[in-house]
């Protein structure tokens, strides 16, 4: 009886916790709309949707179906109904509500694509593919396994696009990213290292080998010693040591300088993979913050990535919505020679989807953003303007502009 209950406990604490929103239709969302070319899914969902998170709850979706979501494509006809109830329902014309679920569908060849997820893209990425497939912080973890190059051609520490290089270590035969680590990402909150921040300088492809290098013989009690990935190598005349055997690459792209004692990051064959997951709001509650804007600056806008100091073990995944903060302010006042401070509550300035989680952090795109965002915003779940959020605190005094900040 005790394993019940306590499941029942978990249950009611997840919901408790997660900030629910009423679903509600937009004034004036059409009851009938054909999906033309270029349509995104982020872009329909905020047709219809004050809060498009909400769009798997509007599709008739449930919770697995937000990772392999029915289909949509251009030229379907979507249609919004309303249950016995009285609550919105938006699915395909002669599909039910279900959002497909039953339909026959009838193409031209080549014309769809309808292999898997949805056929229209989430948001408009085609600009930003390239940024968002390659992580821009890894973990201590990865680094410290991942191969490295050793050696190039003349001794050079510097190598071009055609080179020949080195790898330490053996692994699957393909593309690879080499990079090189710029700096620890701490969280501003726990202190803990969330990841390394990595700049990458180009790309590099296998070559085929025979697992090179003359063999030394060793008896069967010096073999037993060995790794599996070792072999003795003949050091001098008279000395020979265990030593792996260096994985060949040519370099294919160069984007900054590629040095000795770059690392390499496989490039997975489906990288390419077009980014289609459902938009949908946090299952829990979500108090994060923004700890690295990229390109190089400390502002964000549209459609830039901000990197937020919450992850899978926090319950983000790719889809979920969070909404960004500029935490209260209490802004000092002079009243009859006494000085009293006017608490300014937390303001929402604009929403980011996730595309990319790790453990313990998460990429974001800002989709609607109304000022720019700053590292140390906060991002937590959508429809709290304007609420006392109740972060941890971080406040520093601004004597010049007469207030004291939370950040």
């Amino acid at each position: 009886m005790k394993k019940p209950i306590i499941t029942l406990l978990c249950a009611m604490s997840l919901a408790i916790s997660a900030p629910s929103l009423a679903l509600t239709v937009k004034k004036g969302a059409p009851e009938r709309y054909t999906v033309k070319k270029g349509d995104t899914l982020w872009g329909i969902s905020g047709m219809y949707l004050n809060q498009p998170g909400q769009w798997p709850e509007l599709w008739g979706m449930n919770k697995s179906q937000i990772k392999n979501p029915h289909l949509i494509y251009p030229g379907q006809v979507l249609v919004l109904t309303y249950d016995a109830q009285g609550r919105p329902r938006l699915g395909v014309e002669g599909a039910g509500t279900r959002g497909g679920q039953g339909q026959t569908i009838k193409l031209r060849p080549g014309m769809h694509d309808v292999s898997g997820g949805y056929s229209l893209e989430t948001l408009p990425i085609n600009t930003l593919r390239a940024f968002m497939e390659h992580p821009n912080v890894i973990s201590v973890e990865e680094t410290n396994a991942a191969p490295q190059l050793v050696a190039g051609p003349d001794k050079r520490l510097l190598y071009s696009v055609g080179d020949r290089v080195y790898g330490d270590k053996r692994g699957e035969s393909g593309r690879y990213l080499t990079y090189r680590v710029t700096g620890p990402v701490i969280d501003p909150d726990t202190k803990e290292v969330l990841g390394q921040e990595v700049v990458y300088s180009g790309e590099v492809a296998t070559l085929m080998s025979r697992n090179g290098g003359p063999r030394v013989q060793q008896t069967a009690e010096e073999a037993e010693k060995l790794a599996t990935d070792e072999r003795y190598h003949q050091i001098n005349g008279i000395m020979k040591a265990p030593a792996t055997v260096a994985q060949p690459f040519e370099i294919t792209k160069v984007v900054s300088e590629i040095n000795e004692g770059d690392r390499l990051k496989y490039i997975p064959m489906n990288s390419h993979e077009r980014f289609n997951f459902a938009p949908h709001n946090p299952q829990v509650e979500v108090k994060g913050r923004v700890i690295r804007v990229f390109n190089g600056v400390s502002e964000a806008g549209q459609n830039q990535t901000v990197l937020v100091n919450r992850g899978e073990r926090d319950g983000l995944d790719k889809g979920t919505i969070i909404s960004l903060y500029k935490n209260h302010k209490a802004v000092k006042r002079n009243d009859s020679g006494k000085t009293k401070y006017v608490v300014i509550p937390a303001e929402e300035v604009g929403q980011a989807m996730v595309y990319m989680t790790s453990e313990r952090i998460a990429y974001a795109i800002l989709i609607n953003p109304t000022v720019e965002v700053s590292i140390g915003d906060l991002a937590g779940n959508p429809g709290q303007d304007l609420e006392d959020l109740n972060f941890p605190p971080e406040v520093a005094v601004n004597p010049g502009a007469g207030a004291i900040y939370s950040h």
